[in-house]
């Protein structure tokens, strides 16, 4: 009862303050009009007894007071209504609000900034630099700063917590506050979340460029195909011609199927290559030296008339990797790489398998080291680029090790070439492989494979 008694005073405080006022002013009327004009009667009786005329003049101004108590309570309360609903559609806004002062101290800002930054503890009073984005002085990109000095609206796109550690993108509208004078007394920063929007642009033109990058190898390497086996066909038409030219017409014939086969390797690859873009593929556990068994195996096959000296040496206790499907094709086109790009009478390739610690995280470390004609310092970072064409045999190196690349990025991996001579490229690479350890090991396993 008490406690409901409180809260009808507290609502109503104007207008009782009005009431009381009006009979406050009743007995204080009566007490001056008896000390100053009235010698007859009493103070308690003039309260009671009074003239018609003086009665009248007391209800009118008590009325006044009341109705005057009234209008101001009447007045209190729609601008309490609308400051509650400022502050709602204030921290309503699913965006971010901060209004900052010529200082770039925090006046205020809505829900959604609290949330965003500092939850359950007070924001306002505080540098906008230190809370938003963890520095010590203003952002050099800072759009209140541009809205203070220009007086105009600025927009920009910053990242979020800090730009050390980014997780996010923010679009921030800073709009100006001016006085009479016509100068910036505050800013009013909007900030958006459009990381998704970031994601989605960056989605479309990865998306683009791929479209583009496909349009123009298969401009390139088809053509360049389609023009070798039409030379070779017309060749072939020519020579059936000609006595004792079977073996010009067996050697252009082969050429042709070479072709087609090279054709066929684009088309997988280019496949493979989209596949790996725009599907996730399982991560499992896949025996190393079984699978580079096989891979040299496929390789020998392929090439039945050159002479190879090849070893595979393990001297760890792994025999598992955490890998998929696809990780035979980055052996396999290393490994073809190796003998394509190789003029020696015997092709020499070393498979090493190390482990290594970086960055406080265990790899697999698998090198391919072969006696081939070598990559030069300028190429050894663009032959995994998959825009990378320069010429028909590097076209077809470049897209194979692109889609090595993107294979091994896909693990959370790392490929890159180095010479195998230091500083002497054409004594032979050195492709190195990591890939994230599998924490399940057999231990007390070395096996070595010679060849």
């Amino acid at each position: 009862m008490i406690r409901k008694l409180k809260k009808i005073v507290k609502s109503y405080n104007i207008i009782i303050f009005g009431i009381l006022f009006g009979i406050s002013f009743w007995f204080i009327e009566a007490i001056l009009h008896t000390i100053f004009f009235e010698t007859q009667f009493n103070f308690f009786e003039h309260i009671l007894t009074t003239s018609l005329h003086e009665l009248w003049m007391r209800s009118i101004a008590c009325s006044f007071i009341v109705l005057f108590s009234i209008f101001v309570f009447l007045v209190q309360r729609r601008k309490s209504k609308l400051n509650m609903l400022v502050r709602d559609i204030f921290n309503g806004i699913q965006d971010g609000i901060s209004i900052l002062d010529s200082e770039l101290n925090i006046v205020q800002v809505n829900h959604w900034m609290k949330k965003m930054y500092l939850p359950g503890r007070p924001i306002a009073g505080q540098k906008c630099y230190t809370i938003y984005q963890n520095r010590d002085n203003p952002c050099p990109w800072c759009p209140a700063i541009k809205t203070f000095e220009s007086g105009q609206m600025n927009v920009e796109i910053v990242p979020y917590p800090s730009e050390n550690d980014i997780q996010g993108w923010l679009f921030i509208s800073a709009y100006p506050i001016k006085d009479k004078e016509n100068n910036v007394i505050n800013v009013i920063e909007h900030l958006k979340d459009i990381t998704e929007l970031k994601k989605i642009e960056k989605k479309y033109k990865d998306a683009f460029n791929r479209a583009e990058f496909y349009k123009d190898l298969f401009a390139h390497d088809i053509n360049n195909i389609l023009q070798n086996i039409l030379t070779s066909s017309e060749l072939c038409i020519h020579f059936s011609n000609l006595i004792n030219s079977e073996n010009k017409l067996e050697a252009l014939l082969s050429t042709i199927q070479n072709q087609v086969k090279r054709a066929s390797t684009l088309v997988s690859n280019v496949r493979k290559l989209s596949k790996i873009e725009e599907t996730t593929l399982p991560i499992q556990k896949i025996d190393l030296n079984e699978l580079l068994q096989e891979v040299v195996y496929s390789l020998k096959n392929s090439y039945p008339s050159n002479e190879f000296n090849l070893q595979i040496s393990n001297h760890t206790n792994i025999q598992f990797i955490h890998a998929n499907e696809l990780i035979s094709d980055v052996f396999e086109n290393i490994l073809n790489n190796a003998v394509k790009y190789n003029d020696n009478p015997i092709i020499e390739i070393t498979v090493k398998i190390s482990q290594i610690l970086r960055n406080k995280k265990n790899y697999i470390k698998i090198e391919f080291i072969d006696n081939g004609m070598g990559i030069e310092d300028i190429r050894k970072d663009m032959i995994f680029e998959r825009a990378y064409m320069e010429g028909e045999s590097v076209s077809g190196m470049g897209l194979g090790l692109s889609l090595v690349k993107r294979i091994i990025d896909s693990y959370n991996g790392d490929i890159w070439v180095e010479d195998r001579i230091e500083e002497d490229y054409t004594k032979g690479s050195n492709f190195v492989i990591l890939i994230p350890e599998e924490k399940e090991k057999k231990k007390n396993e070395v096996r070595m494979v010679l060849y």
